[in-house]
C-alpha cells in the first residue's frame, strides 16, 4: 500500500527511505489509520533487528514516513537463487526472531512475517544484519489504542504465511508470528514454500494440513531431525501447542543452529554413513591400533637405551674405585666390609 523512495534529508545531507502511502489507499480511511499506525508502532521501536523511523507526517494530504536507508537485498530476493546453507538459514532466523522478540515484549504483533518484509543489510564491515521491515498491520496486544482498526472477522496478511487464525478472522498474539516464522525458516531450508498452489488451496492446507517434513524435501540437511521438532511446534494448528513468542521459539533454535555451525566448520563430524563406511571405519581402527603399538615399542626401546647407558656409568664409576690409584686400599676395606657383614 506504500510507495518508497530514495531520498536525501536536506537538513541533515543524508540518504533516508521514504514512504509514502499510494492515493488509492489514501483515499480509503482505513489504510491511512494503517499507515499512520506504522509510523507510530515504528516510531516506539528502536532494535538492531528492525528498520528505525526517523520522522513522520502528512504533506498536503499525503501521509509519508522518514526510515533508515538499507543496503542490501530482501529475503524474498535472495530466496530466489535457492535455498541457503542451514547455519545461514538459522543465523537469519535467530536474527529475526530477536527483532521478534523485543516487538512481542512491548505488546505488538507483525502479523505479516514474510521474505518481502525481511531485509538482509549489508553492514559496512561486510556481513548481513536482518532488518524487519513494515509493520503496516501491527496489532497493539496489550493497549486497545487503534487496535478497532483491525476487527475480529478481517482477514488481513498474506495467504502463504497466514496462520489459521488469521485466515479464520480470529484474534492474533505473539503465537501469529510464531507461525509465519516457521514458515519462512522451513522455506529458507527448502528452497521452496511450505504450502504451495493458488490460492484457494494454499488456504486449505493452511487450515488443515501439517508442515511438510524437511527430510521429504532435503535429505542432505543435517539435525534434520531437531529442526522438524521446531518447526513442527511453530506451525502447529493450534496456538495453544506452538512456542508462546518470538523469545521461546529463539531459545529453542539457538542449541540446533550452534550444532548446525559446528557442523558446517566440520563436515566430517556430521558426515552419513557411506556405502562401505563400516569397512572403513574398522581400517581405521586398526590402524589406530597399529599406531598405538607403534608408539609403545618405541617408548620400550628408549628406556631400554636409558637404562643401559646407565648401567655404563656405574660400572665405569666401580671400576673406577676399585682400580685406581687407591684401589687396593679400597678394596681390602670391601672385603673386610663384607666379611664382617656375612659374619654378623
Amino acid at each position: 500500500m506504500g510507495t518508497v523512495y530514495r531520498a536525501r534529508h536536506l537538513a541533515l545531507d543524508r540518504c533516508v527511505a521514504l514512504k509514502v502511502l499510494r492515493k488509492q489507499h489514501n483515499e480509503r480511511w482505513v489504510s491511512r489509520q494503517r499507515f499512520e499506525r506504522e509510523g507510530r508502532a515504528l516510531g516506539q521501536l528502536s532494535h538492531a533487528h528492525i528498520v528505525a523511523v526517523t520522522d513522520y507526517g502528512i504533506d498536503g494530504d499525503v501521509p509519508f514516513l522518514v526510515m533508515e536507508l538499507l543496503e542490501g537485498e530482501s529475503l524474498e530476493t535472495r530466496l530466489r537463487a535457492g535455498s541457503l546453507s542451514p547455519g545461514v538459514a538459522c543465523e537469519y532466523a535467530l536474527q529475526l526472531l530477536e527483532g521478534l522478540a523485543f516487538v512481542h515484549e512491548r505488546g505488538l504483533v507483525h502479523r505479516d512475517i514474510k521474505p518481502g518484509n525481511v531485509f538482509l543489510e549489508r553492514t559496512e564491515s561486510g556481513t548481513e544484519r536482518v532488518k524487519l521491515l513494515d509493520f503496516g498491520l501491527a496489532k497493539l496486544v496489550i493497549s486497545n489504542g487503534d487496535a478497532s482498526i483491525t476487527k475480529s472477522g478481517e482477514v488481513s496478511g498474506t495467504p502463504a504465511y497466514m496462520s489459521p487464525e488469521q485466515m479464520s478472522g480470529e484474534p492474533s498474539d505473539a503465537r501469529t508470528d510464531v507461525y509465519a516464522t516457521g514458515l519462512l525458516l522451513f522455506e529458507m531450508l527448502a528452497g521452496r514454500r511450505a504450502f504451495v498452489g493458488n490460492e484457494s488451496e494454499v488456504l486449505r492446507q493452511q487450515l488443515l494440513e501439517a508442515l511438510p517434513l524437511l527430510g521429504s524435501v532435503r535429505a542432505d540437511l543435517p539435525r534434520v531431525d531437531s529442526l522438524d521438532a521446531i518447526l513442527q511446534r511453530a506451525t502447529h494448528k493450534e496456538k495453544a501447542q506452538r512456542f508462546a513468542d518470538a523469545r521461546a521459539m529463539k531459545s529453542a533454535l539457538a542449541g540446533v543452529a550452534l550444532e548446525l555451525a559446528v557442523a558446517e566448520r566440520h563436515p566430517s563430524r556430521s558426515a552419513r554413513p557411506r556405502a562401505g563406511g563400516d569397512r572403513r571405519i574398522t581400517q581405521r581402527t586398526a590402524s589406530r591400533g597399529v599406531s598405538r603399538v607403534g608408539r609403545l615399542l618405541r617408548a620400550l626401546a628408549v628406556l631400554v637405551c636409558i637404562l643401559a647407558v646407565l648401567a655404563i656409568v656405574v660400572a665405569g664409576a666401580v671400576i673406577y674405585l676399585l682400580d685406581g690409584p687407591e684401589g687396593a686400599s679400597r678394596r681390602v676395606s670391601l672385603q673386610r666390609a663384607l666379611s664382617a657383614l656375612f659374619h654378623e
